[in-house]
């Protein structure tokens, strides 16, 4: 396709533009899948596409993928302290909201879901991934394995053990 170099520059607008359109969604759900968040994930895929294009002349058309992993992984860890603090003033300064006319069904609702969210924010990685993967974008485990280069007995190990985890955790609630 392309025939020498400079054309393969990250630099050249059409180059980064078919860069963006191959990877921003395949990078939004890989850092999705790591905080659970979609508009942190956003966020940090455009931080990392402006790192991307400043950086231009340094990047490798064929690497431009694992770097924007490596920014998107690394603005993504340099934000999990913010995050946390930013979650925690969230939850402890929401009020009850008067207006409402069954206010404890609302709040019981609420804290359902969250303790269902942190059960799922609270497995392990890998297995969050798998779990994700699968169940909230309806990928098959033969798929997934390919898209984490991964064994297909390791994304039905990692998805067994997402289900005993979540099945024992919501049990609680």
């Amino acid at each position: 396709m392309f025939n020498e170099k400079k054309d393969r520059s990250v630099c050249k607008k059409e180059n980064f533009e078919l860069i963006f359109k191959a990877h921003s969604k395949v990078l939004r759900n890989y850092i999705y899948y790591k905080c659970g968040d979609i508009n942190l994930a956003e966020d940090i895929v455009q931080e990392s596409f402006i790192k991307l294009w400043e950086n231009c002349k340094k990047v490798d058309y064929d690497n431009a993928l694992f770097f924007l992993k490596s920014v998107a992984k690394n603005i993504f860890l340099n934000s999990v302290k913010h995050q946390k603090v930013v979650l925690h003033y969230k939850n402890t300064s929401k009020k009850n909201n008067t207006d409402i006319v069954s206010p404890d069904f609302v709040l019981e609702q609420q804290e359902f879901y969250q303790k269902v969210k942190k059960v799922i924010a609270d497995l392990p990685e890998k297995e969050r991934e798998v779990f994700l993967l699968n169940r909230i974008d309806k990928i098959k485990y033969r798929e997934i394995a390919i898209l984490l280069d991964i064994s297909l007995k390791t994304v039905e190990k990692r998805m067994h053990n997402a289900l005993v985890v979540i099945r024992e955790k919501i049990g609680k609630i």
